[in-house]
């Protein structure tokens, strides 16, 4: 008696939703990354492109994303996320956006011109993970002292040694080893 063998379906990208086919058609690409566990459809763009399709999302009338809800830092083994979380008040419906930046130097584009709100959220991603954003009108620290060294939530930080938190047991490059270096799951 044979018995089926169970093959594993092919995974399939997901193909472009309401929001990365109205970018497409006004002239901007962008990569579908599914749904997220709201049900909120989800985009990657190239940074040169983040600040125009912003503007756009924000004021068209079939969009109007006219709320930033969000940004936040992310730290990948071999890159650095932005996430966007746009909503609209009269669609009542949201997206997220993704922009990655290169370990080694992490800059990204100001939407500060398109929700005043960013201002705030960049501050944040610059002083807790060293996130540059070209064309910010004020980017200094906003959590720490501006003499703070170092960027807190940055996976291979090392907490200053001071009379709070002594001497810290494990080199940059160990700790950097030991979170970076787990298995992806």
């Amino acid at each position: 008696m044979s018995e089926a063998v169970a093959t594993p379906e092919a995974i399939v990208p997901p193909s472009p939703s309401e929001f990365g086919l109205f970018l497409k058609e006004n002239g901007i690409d962008s990569k579908p990354l599914g749904k997220d566990s709201q049900d909120v459809e989800m985009l990657e763009l190239e940074s040169k492109n983040l600040v125009k399709a912003c503007t756009l999302l924000k004021e068209n009338k079939k969009t109007d994303f006219d709320l930033l809800l969000l940004v936040t830092a992310i730290e990948l083994k071999s890159s650095f996320q932005c996430v966007y979380f746009l909503h609209s008040l009269s669609t009542k419906k949201s997206l997220r956006i993704k922009v990655s930046a290169g370990k080694e130097n992490p800059v990204f584009h100001s939407v500060t011109s398109v929700w005043a709100t960013a201002n705030w959220y960049e501050r944040e991603a610059y002083d807790m993970m060293g996130f540059k954003f070209e064309g910010h009108p004020d980017l200094k620290r906003i959590l720490n002292p501006d003499n703070w060294e170092g960027f807190p939530l940055r996976k291979d930080y090392i907490p200053p040694s001071d009379a709070l938190n002594g001497p810290h047991p494990v080199s940059e490059k160990e700790m950097s080893d030991r979170t970076l270096s787990k298995p992806s799951t």
